[in-house]
C-alpha cells in the first residue's frame, strides 16, 4: 500500500506551483515540532522556578501574559486533550513518585508511563489524540 502524498497548489507572481509532502516527513516535522515546543515549556517553567528558589524573585505577575498566550496558542494548534496532556507534564515533569507519572486511557484504563517528552509524544500518538 502506498502512501497518499497531500498535494498543495500555490500561485506566486502569477506562476503555479504544486508542491508535495511526503506524509513520513509530515509526521516528522510534527513530531520534532512537538517535542521542541514541550520542552521549551518545561525549560521555561523550570527558569520561574529557580529564579524563585535561589533568588526569591517572583516573576509570575511579570511571565503570566506570557504564559497565558502560549497556552491559548497549544489549545489553539493541539486541541483541549493534547494541550492537558502537555500542561500537566509541564507542571508535574519532577514528580517523584513514578506510580503518579502516567497518561491513562479512559476507555480501557490502560496506565502508560510519562517520564519524557518523547514518550508523551508516543503515548498521545498511540492514543490517537492528535488532530487530523
Amino acid at each position: 500500500m502506498k502512501d497518499k502524498k497531500s498535494k498543495k497548489s500555490i500561485t506566486i507572481g502569477g506562476l503555479k506551483f504544486q508542491m508535495e509532502e511526503n506524509p513520513k516527513k509530515a509526521e516528522n516535522k510534527q513530531k520534532k515540532f512537538f517535542l521542541a515546543l514541550l520542552n521549551r515549556l518545561v525549560s521555561m517553567q523550570e527558569r520561574t522556578e529557580k529564579i524563585f528558589t535561589e533568588y526569591g524573585i517572583n516573576l509570575i505577575m511579570y511571565e503570566d501574559l506570557y504564559f497565558q498566550t502560549m497556552e491559548d496558542l497549544v489549545y489553539e494548534h493541539y486541541g483541549n486533550q493534547i494541550a492537558e496532556v502537555m500542561f500537566w507534564y509541564v507542571n508535574g515533569a519532577k514528580i517523584e513518585n513514578e506510580e503518579d507519572q502516567f497518561i491513562e486511557d479512559k476507555e480501557t484504563g490502560k496506565k502508560y508511563k510519562a517520564k519524557t517528552p518523547l514518550q508523551v509524544y508516543n503515548i498521545c500518538k498511540k492514543l490517537k489524540l492528535f488532530k487530523d
